[in-house]
């Protein structure tokens, strides 16, 4: 029950897409004919598997910026030490990146190829989720600009920090894969046991949802199931925080 109450709440949160809403239509009786109804008759499917792809796909952002910062530093930094300019060397990190971060760091190589100060758009995109590494590359592009010092060695020390960060979040989330699991075990050990007791012959439903004690019974394993997970959660990103890696 706790998993489909998070799951609702999930679907509720993500903003629905044209697709979304095009799905809608079809399921509130779109199209003509029978062709109409059949996708009519499929259009609410579609709609959760795409808002669970688009959930998968959120929590994957942050972890494909992190590669990406780390490869755009990595690749600008080698750029500038076969002495190229700053602003063709950021050009070429950009575009050697995929398709998808070579789309979302393109106002860099626009402000570079237009002959514009780096330091807005890198603050900027520092901003989302998983790019914090550009902040720290701004920061090394001001030192530069203002003291003429070589920031190739600078960003390759960048770099390599960012690559070795990202070795530790995958370490640590090994490590918390047993914590993680065992407590979504056990958030769903009371539906084992409702299916157990039912199969034994007993109406735990009835009892839970019909009586005054059953729903009190009800309301306060609800509540401590998502105290655990909150728990469990809360203990997770207290490790991830105080690693410097959140």
């Amino acid at each position: 029950m706790l998993a489909v109450g998070a799951a609702g709440l999930v679907a509720s949160a993500l903003a629905p897409g044209s697709a979304v809403v095009r799905l809608h239509g079809l399921a509130n009786g779109g199209g003509e004919g029978g062709a109409g109804r059949s996708t009519a008759g499929r259009a609410p499917l579609l709609i959760r598997r795409l808002r669970v792809r688009i959930a998968l796909a959120r929590g994957r952002e942050p972890e494909r910026r992190r590669r990406a910062v780390a490869e755009l530093c990595a690749v600008l930094a080698a750029e500038l030490r076969a002495g190229r300019s700053p602003a063709d060397a950021m050009v070429t990190a950009v575009d050697e990146l995929d398709p998808e971060s070579g789309r979302e760091l393109a106002p860099l190589s626009e402000a570079a190829r237009g002959g514009q100060d780096l330091m807005m758009p890198l603050r900027a995109l520092a901003g989302a989720r998983g790019a914090r590494g550009l902040g720290h590359l701004a920061a090394c592009w001001r030192v530069a600009a203002d003291t003429g010092a070589g920031l190739a060695d600078v960003v390759d020390r960048l770099s390599v920090s960012l690559a070795s960060d990202e070795a530790l979040r995958r370490e640590l989330g090994a490590q918390l894969a047993g914590p993680r699991a065992t407590a979504v075990l056990l958030s769903v050990l009371p539906v084992l046991g409702l299916g157990m007791a039912t199969a034994l012959g007993g109406s735990p439903l009835a009892f839970l949802f019909t009586t005054p004690a059953g729903l009190l019974c009800l309301a306060a394993g609800l509540a401590l199931d998502a105290a655990g997970l909150f728990w469990t959660h809360r203990m997770v990103r207290r490790v991830l925080s105080e690693s410097g890696l959140e």
